[in-house]
Parts: C-alpha cells; sequence; structure tokens
C-alpha cells in the first residue's frame, strides 16, 4: 500500500516539515545523460519496506502516475499532480514503475523498487506491457537490469 502521509500533506500546503523521506526524485526537463530530455533524476530508486520517496518539480510541467500494467495488484495507484511536490510511503515490497503521462513517450519513467524484489520478473513483464512506447520499454529494461546487479 501507498499512501500520503499526514506530515507530508502538511508540508504540501507548508504548514508542517515531514520526516526526512529515504530517497527524492527530482523532475526534470533535461536528464543528466548527454541528450536525455524529460526525465526523472534518479530514474532508479530503493527504498526499504515502510520507506518513503519525495517527488520534487525541479522543472514545471511534470506528474507522477503509475505505469498501471505494471503496478504491483491491489496497491492503491499513486498520483502526485502537475508541479506538485509531494512524498509517498511504500509498505509493500515489490517494483513500482511510475511516469509523466505526457512524458512517457520520451522516455520519462522511473522504478521504485521497494525492499526484496525479483528484478527478472519484473523485466519479463515490461517487455511484454502493453500500451508502451518502445523508448519507456526500453528504459524499462535498463532500469530493472541496474536493479537487479545491484
Amino acid at each position: 500500500m501507498i499512501r500520503m502521509s499526514l506530515a507530508a500533506l502538511l508540508t504540501m500546503t507548508g504548514l508542517a516539515a515531514a520526516a526526512e523521506p529515504a530517497a527524492t526524485v527530482r523532475e526534470l526537463n533535461r536528464g543528466l545523460v548527454a541528450g536525455e530530455t524529460f526525465a526523472y533524476d534518479p530514474a532508479l530508486v530503493r527504498v526499504p519496506v515502510g520507506g518513503s520517496v519525495r517527488f520534487e518539480p525541479t522543472d514545471k510541467g511534470h506528474n507522477v502516475t503509475p505505469i498501471a500494467s505494471l503496478w504491483p495488484a491491489g496497491v492503491p495507484p499513486l498520483n502526485v499532480p502537475f508541479n506538485s511536490e509531494a512524498t509517498a510511503t511504500f509498505d509493500r515490497p515489490g517494483v513500482y514503475p511510475v511516469q509523466c503521462t505526457p512524458h512517457t513517450g520520451l522516455g520519462m519513467v522511473a522504478l521504485i523498487v521497494v525492499g526484496d524484489a525479483d528484478m527478472d520478473e519484473f523485466a519479463a513483464k515490461a517487455a511484454s506491457a502493453p500500451g508502451l512506447t518502445p523508448k519507456a520499454r526500453a528504459k524499462l529494461g535498463v532500469l530493472a537490469g541496474a536493479a537487479g546487479r545491484s
């Protein structure tokens, strides 16, 4: 299950500070790799079960939503609106693929790996998941491979 904590909600409204997240993912118009446009940085995040990830709209025009065909069954979807900062806590182990909806086709996808996860199984699912563009599918494959080696 993913939950947006009250502290995160208060942080988004500027009323209180949330606990330090385990990871921060920035939403960028230019990636850190030469020639890469529209990217999450980092695009691969590992957190323990119960860990949190803060999504930071460093550049405007991006959101964070699940890749529905690959999202873990029974887990409520994550939805970080455009130009919004939010912190999500991940309570179940697994692989959580996210996308920026207007830029998925350009490869703006990321993986959040929570606890121990079977990256080979995820990579096989991603290779045949419906609705992914070639660029998004390729990037998910690279990220899954990197996660399997780390």
